[in-house]
């Protein structure tokens, strides 16, 4: 348990730091996807696209950087992750269900309309942070030996590169 453990945390570690680097420096586009998804609620929640940017991009960099941190971090780290990837979950099923036309931002830049392929992609490291969760209490204190830790990281870059080109590989994939 460990190792899935280990590899969980740097997967979404990963995943999280890469999209908070993407969101700040696209953060107009950013800014433009919470736009929509928070016109779903009501007008007034539109005037707080900015600072919810802001705000995600600021959570997303420091439950990536607690997964990556000492021990006492960690808990909390797949905690949050657990709520972050279930809210990115939620969006993209409220944005399919009312088949907002809300480009998905999700890592910087618009890549497609947020939707089904988006619930796909984040279903995967919803299971991964509940695991993580999960298996912390059955993690031992021991820390893993060299090759391991090495197999578990390259699993997790394999994790992050999926993740964040998913729009991209399922585009090169979709039947013409």
């Amino acid at each position: 348990m460990t190792y899935a453990v280990l590899t969980a945390r740097l997967a979404l570690a990963g995943v999280l730091l890469v999209s908070a680097v993407a969101k700040a420096r696209s953060f107009e586009e950013t800014w433009a996807m919470l736009d929509g998804l928070l016109r779903r609620i009501g007008p007034g929640a539109r005037r707080s696209a900015g600072p919810s940017a802001v705000a995600l991009i600021a959570v997303e960099g420091t439950t990536g950087l607690a997964l990556l941190g000492p021990a006492q971090t960690v808990r909390p780290g797949l905690v949050a992750a657990v709520v972050l990837t279930a809210a990115f979950t939620a969006a993209a099923v409220v944005a399919t269900v009312s088949r907002a036309e809300v480009a998905c931002a999700c890592f910087g830049r618009p890549a497609a309309r947020l939707g089904r392929r988006h619930i796909v992609r984040n279903t995967p490291l919803l299971g991964l942070a509940v695991l993580g969760l999960a298996g912390t209490g059955a993690v031992s204190g021991t820390s893993p030996a060299a090759p391991a830790v090495v197999l578990c990281s390259v699993a997790a870059a394999v994790i992050t590169v999926v993740t964040a080109f998913f729009d991209d590989i399922a585009d090169l994939l979709a039947t013409p």
